[in-house]
């Protein structure tokens, strides 16, 4: 037993690493509150800023009629657990029109990415690439701007939250989303 505590805690020191200083660079603009957009920047060549409404005509292709994906999850709180039906847009779609810049000469480059979700407030959760790629493990991510019955979500919430589908509790189900940035492991 002794050797599965110890081993998660590389893990645990890398993204402690990985996530240090991150905050201290913006804890000026840690207000807290709900934010009327998240910003998308980082390793990406197109940075971009959402707003409910460019959440809700998004796009993947101009040309295409595209569907919102609902999404019904359960997370532990501290109050027991907690059943919640959300719209939005799968992560990975934002990132696709973003294009993720990645290494050519490194192989699997993609696999060094992550992508830090940010609240208003400087909480920061973490997501690996990885988790959200298609051909890897697939997670469905959702930055929702919506509840299951279409309308927005409450005041503590924010206008726009990040839903991670299958954590057993719900920290990185981030509220009051403010911005997403792209970055590669040292």
């Amino acid at each position: 037993m002794q050797q599965g505590s110890s081993s998660s805690l590389p893990a645990t020191l890398f993204l402690s690493v990985l996530l240090a200083g991150s905050g201290a660079v913006h804890a000026e603009s840690c207000k807290g509150g709900a934010p009327a957009t998240v910003k998308l920047n980082g390793a990406i060549k197109t940075k971009a800023t959402y707003g409910f409404e460019e959440l809700k005509n998004f796009r993947l292709d101009p040309a295409t009629e595209y569907t919102p994906t609902t999404l019904t999850v359960t997370f532990n709180t501290s109050q027991g657990p907690v059943t919640n039906t959300y719209i939005g847009i799968p992560l990975i779609a934002l990132l696709t029109v973003a294009q993720i810049k990645v290494n050519k000469k490194q192989k699997n480059d993609i696999l060094r990415k992550y992508v830090v979700a940010h609240a208003s407030d400087c909480y920061e959760a973490a997501i690996a690439l990885g988790e959200i790629l298609a051909n890897f493990e697939g997670k469905q991510v959702l930055v929702a701007y919506e509840t299951g019955d279409g309308q927005p979500l409450s005041n503590t919430e924010g206008v726009v939250r990040l839903i991670v589908p299958n954590d057993k509790a719900g920290g990185r189900n981030v509220f009051n989303l403010s911005r997403l940035t792209v970055r590669s492991a040292p």
